[in-house]
Parts: C-alpha cells; sequence; structure tokens
C-alpha cells in the first residue's frame, strides 16, 4: 500500500484576487512562500519518504520550500496539475458571477463540468488517478507527499466519498489541509480528510 498525504500549494497573487488560474503557471506570493516554510515544520518527523509535485511553478515552488527542511527526493507528474479552463481561465469570481447562466448549466453536470475550451473535472479525475495509481510502480509501501491544485484535491475527495460534485454536495474538504488517500492494489481510497497542516 502507497500512502498519500496530499496538499494544495501556497498562495498566490491570483489566488488573493479570486483569479481563475487553472493550467496558467502562476508562482507562489510571499505569504505563499510563508506558508510553505510553516508547513515545512509541521511535516517535518511525519515519516515521509517523498514528495510528488504537479509541474505547474506553483506547486513546484512550494514543494522546494518544504524540501528545504524534510531533505526528500522529489518527482513531478504534470497530471497532477490544475483543471484546465480554457475561456474562463484569468476571470474573478465577481466576473464569473456575471456568466451566471452559463455556470450554472456547466455546474449541473457535475464531472461532466467542462468550461468553454477547458478541460472536464471527469477528465481531470482520470489523469489525475492514473498519476497516483501508477506511482506506487516504483513507491509501494512509501508515505509519499503530493502537492496539487483545489481542483484535482477536490474531484479526488468528492469522486472517492461517492458524491457527484453537484451544487448541492457540501465541499468535502477544508482549504489548506492535509488529506491522506490510499492506493492499494491498484484502487485509491479516502484514508482522513482535512487533517490539520
Amino acid at each position: 500500500m502507497t500512502t498519500y498525504f496530499c496538499m494544495r500549494h501556497g498562495l498566490t497573487e491570483w489566488n488573493r484576487e479570486s483569479r481563475i488560474q487553472g493550467a496558467t503557471d502562476i508562482s507562489l506570493c510571499d505569504e505563499g512562500r510563508d506558508m510553505a516554510r510553516k508547513w515545512a515544520g509541521t511535516l517535518a518527523g511525519g515519516g515521509l519518504q517523498c514528495i510528488l509535485t504537479s509541474t505547474l511553478d506553483r506547486a513546484r515552488e512550494t514543494g522546494a520550500i518544504l524540501n528545504e527542511v524534510l531533505g526528500l527526493p522529489v518527482y513531478e507528474d504534470a497530471r497532477l496539475s490544475e483543471q484546465e479552463w480554457g475561456e474562463w481561465t484569468g476571470l474573478t469570481k465577481t466576473e464569473l458571477k456575471k456568466l451566471h447562466k452559463l455556470v450554472r448549466k456547466q455546474e449541473s453536470k457535475g464531472f461532466d463540468f467542462r468550461p468553454p475550451g477547458g478541460e472536464s473535472r471527469n477528465e481531470l479525475l482520470m489523469r489525475a488517478c492514473d498519476a497516483l495509481l501508477e506511482f506506487p510502480e516504483d513507491h509501494d509501501e512509501e508515505s509519499v507527499l503530493v502537492v496539487t491544485h483545489n481542483g484535482v484535491l477536490r474531484a479526488l475527495a468528492y469522486a472517492l466519498t461517492g458524491l457527484d460534485y453537484l451544487p448541492q454536495d457540501r465541499n468535502p474538504l477544508v482549504e489548506y489541509r492535509l488529506h491522506r488517500f490510499l492506493c492499494m492494489d491498484n484502487e485509491l481510497a479516502v484514508g482522513e480528510l482535512n487533517m490539520e497542516l
């Protein structure tokens, strides 16, 4: 069994502005770097054996700051990157609210939610699952810290807790917490969500 401890990257300026980043490569802001330094202290001594990050700057930088303390092998996988939001990339939440009819129509599709020109939640979930199911081929029985994105974490949490990702479903995740997922016999399962960081 491989145990994944999954977390979101630190804060960016676009996060502060409530702007959709999608697959755009945005670096951490100073507050995000401070968050990562704080998390490194919390994670030290936790028995982690390696770090796996998405290939986007904000996740890689978070992993690099954490690793200044943890000192672990680091691996990257582009399949753990954020959902591609297509034409809605760069919009703020306020600007997105002006498109409420289009957004509501997409949200009512659950995992088939797809921004115009973007990627569906289901496609995001499939590539993230592929990454997490393949990684144990060389890292069985290891505890792995995964630095990824809110979209990836939410897709995994909704799917693995049996939710359809519909507007009436309560978000099972609290932001900036640690989530434990288990990989055993080529299947993923929830260990524990929303652990303190």
